[in-house]
């Protein structure tokens, strides 16, 4: 038995939430009345048992296999089971999805499946590393520090124009997942899911002047070289550089890319 979604939860307001397991907030463990108190700030509600109200589970440190479907804690998930087969749906969220819950980030509703007596919360390929649905407002409004705009060239036409046409690219093949960056992960321009490979794709068009191009398209190389590496908690992850078509890939920066382990090219050569 199995109760899929593959849908995102975008805000905590007018939920009716409840909670099983430890409950950590980007890593640190928060009581159970102070998660009830930040949720009712937020516009939620909350049960400490199921009921046909709640909306949505906080499923907290049960990653993974959750054994005895008789104990109160898989016991829960086996209920929001039951109700989805039922046809009403009850999201689901881990610790990670309801950090980023509070801070104003969506967060991926969680696929569920019994198992003998294992109750399964199903992995996400990317996770940590891909964030929820592109959302190129978002993007834009999003902060920009000096160095990004200076070795990327983010926040200049140039730049927006390359990006517009990797979104076009990207968002044109109907089975990709097209996604933002994590909250707290390496904060790449634009994600995407083939197969089980995450892509977060960073472009790179600086201002250009002269023998300026080819060392400031080396710098834009060597940070996102140097931006955190994640690490991939199911599947495989994948960082890409992306050029202007104008921009000679010269061997120098073909070698640079790849001891960051990093992909290198122009917008029509990006892996789909």
């Amino acid at each position: 038995m199995s109760a899929q979604c593959t849908g995102w939860i975008h805000e905590l307001r007018g939920q009716t939430m409840m909670f099983t397991g430890k409950t950590r907030v980007d890593g640190e463990w928060v009581v159970r009345e102070e998660c009830f108190s930040r949720v009712q700030t937020l516009g939620a509600d909350y049960q400490n048992s199921f009921s046909r109200k709640v909306t949505l589970v906080v499923h907290g440190e049960l990653t993974g296999n959750v054994k005895d479907a008789d104990r109160a804690l898989s016991g829960k998930l086996l209920k929001v089971i039951e109700s989805r087969c039922e046809g009403r749906h009850i999201h689901v969220v881990d610790n990670a999805g309801y950090s980023d819950l509070l801070f104003g980030a969506p967060a991926r509703c969680r696929d569920l499946k019994v198992q003998g007596e294992y109750v399964t919360v199903m992995p996400e390929i990317g996770e940590g590393f891909l964030g929820g649905p592109f959302d190129r407002l978002r993007l834009r409004t999003r902060g920009i520090d000096r160095l990004e705009a200076g070795v990327l060239g983010r926040g200049t036409p140039r730049h927006d124009k390359l990006l517009s046409r990797l979104v076009e690219r990207v968002a044109g093949r109907r089975a990709l997942d097209v996604r933002a960056p994590a909250r707290r992960g390496p904060q790449f321009d634009l994600g995407w899911v083939s197969e089980r490979t995450a892509y977060g794709a960073w472009v790179a068009a600086p201002e250009q002047s002269g023998n300026e191009g080819t060392r400031r398209l080396a710098e834009a190389v060597e940070y996102v070289g140097k931006s955190a590496r994640p690490a991939a908690r199911h599947g495989q992850v994948q960082r890409v550089v992306v050029l202007e078509d104008a921009v000679d890939l010269s061997s120098g920066l073909r070698e640079t890319a790849r001891t960051s382990g990093l992909l290198i090219g122009k917008v029509k050569d990006v892996p789909l």
